[in-house]
């Protein structure tokens, strides 16, 4: 036999040990996961609940009324999820968050609006529709629904995730219903000007000095920006102001219609449907929802 082949036969059966050893120790993680989770179905008296096909177990906290959501539905709801062992690794409750040291800047707490069939742990899905609106539940996920063998710091490989979940909105039409959301919001404030032709609402507060800004002005302006349900996504600080061109392309056409109004010195609060801010996505970087309907509080510094 030739020594080329001798190395290459050398080559097949170590790769084949290593991967025999690598096959044995996520057979060993599953195994302990197995145990784990057992135990914590023992500890919690679900020894009788059975999982469902795929491995997942549902337990029904309040029964909610009406149809389960389907995979196309939008579904908004709060929770709390945690390891086999208690840990908290997210909620929507920012005072819990901070509480368990795991509260991020990055995250709008809060009731979550989502699409299902855009969600991407497999179990919390098939969950959630075996739910109603107004219902809760504990949804226990094996690591095969979940996150698998990823490692997610706070959250091992091969973990069980326990989620608590309350189903507040099963949403079948979200155009409908953020529309009657904002019917509610402009009830509910005594709000009775009429719409832009646009559909932004304008509710000017101080009229402010001088011409309107027209195009391609410099405007340095202080605000706040806020959900319907009050939950600020975003604001400007004394130091800080933003600086946006009446022309920026960059940014929302609602905020920039809504500052196009406004003088300098002026005040105002402008409401922007959900197409005139980030539309049926929602922001890129998951701050705000798909379908949001945006208010800003806003205070016009100077023109340039």
């Amino acid at each position: 036999m030739q020594k080329g082949r001798i190395t290459t036969l050398l080559i097949v059966i170590l790769l084949a040990g290593v991967s025999l050893v690598s096959c044995d120790r996520e057979d060993s993680r599953i195994e302990d996961e197995r145990v784990l989770l057992e135990q914590y179905l023992k500890d919690n008296g679900y020894t009788d609940v059975q999982p469902t096909s795929s491995g997942l177990y549902h337990i029904v906290k309040q029964e909610g009324t009406g149809d389960n959501p389907d995979r196309a539905d939008f579904v908004n709801i709060e929770f709390e999820a945690r390891l086999v062992d208690g840990t908290l690794f997210e909620t929507s409750d920012r005072s819990l968050a901070a509480l368990y040291n795991i509260e991020r800047e990055d995250k709008l707490y809060g009731p979550a609006k989502f699409k299902l069939e855009h969600l991407g742990i497999q179990g919390l899905r098939e969950g959630i529709m075996l739910m109603k609106q107004g219902g809760s539940s504990r949804i226990i996920i094996p690591s095969n629904l979940g996150f698998g063998a990823a490692d997610l710091g706070i959250v091992p490989p091969y973990s069980t995730l326990i989620y608590d979940v309350d189903l507040i909105d099963v949403i079948k039409d979200p155009v409908e219903h953020e529309k009657n959301q904002l019917n509610q919001y402009l009830i509910d404030n005594e709000i009775d000007i009429q719409p832009t032709s646009s559909g932004l609402y304008y509710i000017e507060e101080e009229r402010g000095d001088g011409n309107l800004p027209g195009d391609n002005k410099d405007m340095t302006v202080q605000y706040k920006g806020y959900l319907l349900d009050g939950r600020v996504f975003d604001q400007s600080t004394p130091t800080n102001p933003l600086v946006v061109n009446t022309s920026a392309t960059n940014i929302i056409p609602g905020f920039i219609e809504g500052i196009r109004l406004m003088r300098k010195g002026g005040k105002a609060t402008i409401i922007i449907p959900w197409d005139l801010g980030y539309g049926a996505e929602g922001s890129g970087e998951g701050i705000i929802p798909p379908y949001s309907t945006l208010v800003f509080d806003i205070e016009i510094l100077d023109i340039n």
